[in-house]
């Protein structure tokens, strides 16, 4: 049998609070995935044999991986608020 009580009642605002965050977060993704995408290029560009450009090849290196890493916390909390709407 159905119930006719709702298990959770959203409000106007928590929607809108909702699709905000979704946003957001939407366009905090993009801009890690456009970033890891030109550090791709930098690391290439910067794989040289000196030690300046191998100390900085390793920099960008570090930056993509945590790039990457960001990413996914954010594509988690994208496919959480997802789920809970």
């Amino acid at each position: 049998m159905y119930s006719l009580s709702p298990g959770r009642v959203f409000t106007s605002a928590d929607v809108w609070a909702r699709l905000v965050a979704h946003r957001e977060i939407g366009a905090a993704v993009s801009m890690l995935e456009d970033a890891g995408a030109a550090l791709v290029g930098l690391v290439d560009d910067a794989d040289w044999q000196s030690e300046g450009f191998r100390a900085l090849h390793d920099l960008l290196g570090r930056l993509r991986e945590e790039t990457g890493v960001e990413l996914g916390h954010l594509t988690v909390r994208e496919w959480e608020l997802g789920a809970q709407g």
